[in-house]
């Protein structure tokens, strides 16, 4: 009995993939940063609890994004780099599905991973009003890939 579980146990492990993406989420204003790392969007994956940065209201944020395509062989075509940053209600909310109120910076761009491929990116901007703001990166079309599930990167940003 105890062979057929450990057997069960190296395909059960064997058959779990890798997250495709490599996510860093690096967002500063003045000399105050928080940087957020990868996470699985897969059905079963429980979040983890973000990181949240204390800004004042007005100012310069800058959010600087990095991922890269962790599968030594596996090209993903077609996914969409997607970065927001949205009003919410309270730290740590879980991301909407829709972006309809309260969006105060967005950025897509659409491109093919092959194997280590990357993709950076910087936005500036300012914060005008205190709040609570979701800070997010994500993929949007990696699911059909060899995980099967999208990745993120989130914190949040407490302005006041």
């Amino acid at each position: 009995f105890a062979a057929l579980a450990l057997l069960g146990c190296l395909f059960a492990s064997a058959a779990d993939p890798a997250e495709p993406f490599a996510i860093d989420l690096e967002v500063r204003a003045g000399k105050a940063s928080q940087t957020a790392h990868a996470e699985s969007a897969a059905p079963d994956a429980k979040p983890q609890e973000r990181a949240v940065l204390e800004v004042k209201a007005g100012d310069r944020i800058t959010v600087q994004w990095k991922l890269k395509n962790t599968d030594a062989a596996a090209k993903l075509e077609d996914v969409t780099v997607h970065f927001f940053a949205v009003r919410e209600e309270a730290v740590g909310r879980p991301a909407g599905k829709k972006l309809t109120k309260g969006v105060i910076a967005e950025s897509a761009l659409s491109m093919d991973f092959g194997p280590g491929d990357k993709n950076e990116g910087e936005l500036n901007f300012t914060i005008d009003n205190p709040g609570v703001y979701l800070f997010r990166v994500e993929t949007l079309g990696a699911v059909a890939g060899p995980a099967g599930h999208e990745s993120f990167a989130a914190l949040d940003v407490k302005a006041r």
